[in-house]
């Protein structure tokens, strides 16, 4: 009986942590690399602006690359060091260190994982989305001039435009109403609003 009274709280920590787990959706599945052409590095202006503190937008510097078996960002420092390089391929996304990175700090206030998939969101074409997202409680749709991603039914982000294309000059903005934080892929010079 002692025995069981000493892991009454380990098991009662468990049961809450694995709770809490549950009311968080489970990851984005991955559209298939194939669904886009392989592309070259493409150069842009990437935006992080957290909802709770606007005054806390980071910005980097993105090239990104497409290639048969993975996704690829690599993300510089305003001043050209890179922090990290993004890769998303068969065993998931992860970061991967760089020039600037201190050890043991995560490289961005977002998660690998969180990263790619609104990459994925912004660039990939809605129907290799549609594909990626059938059977699975994820769906996405054009709504106007929007693409919007739900899970069972509920909002999590808004990206516009609707088609975004990632060779283009055009500015994407996704608003992350889940992971609450706003994204802009732009052009690295772009004319003023």
């Amino acid at each position: 009986m002692r025995a069981l009274s000493s892991l009454l709280p380990a098991l009662l920590l468990t049961l809450q942590l694995g709770g809490c787990a549950a009311l968080r959706p489970a990851p984005p599945p991955s559209p298939a690399l194939a669904a886009m052409p392989a592309m070259g590095p493409v150069q842009r202006r990437l935006t992080l602006t957290p909802d709770a503190s606007p005054q806390q937008a980071r910005t980097l510097i993105m090239v990104v690359s497409l290639e048969a078996d993975r996704l690829r960002a690599v993300l510089l420092t305003p001043y050209g060091q890179r922090l990290a390089t993004l890769v998303r391929d068969a065993r998931g996304s992860r970061y991967e260190s760089g020039d600037a990175a201190v050890p043991g700090e995560a490289p961005l206030p977002v998660p690998a994982d969180w990263l790619a998939a609104r990459l994925e969101w912004c660039l990939w074409p809605l129907e290799a989305l549609r594909q990626a997202f059938a059977g699975t409680p994820w769906s996405v749709a054009r709504v106007g001039d929007s693409r919007e991603i739900r899970h069972r039914g509920s909002l999590v982000a808004r990206i516009r435009p609707a088609d975004p294309r990632l060779g283009s000059p055009q500015r994407v903005l996704l608003d992350d109403r889940q992971g609450e934080y706003r994204l802009t892929i732009a052009p690295l010079k772009e004319d003023p609003p």
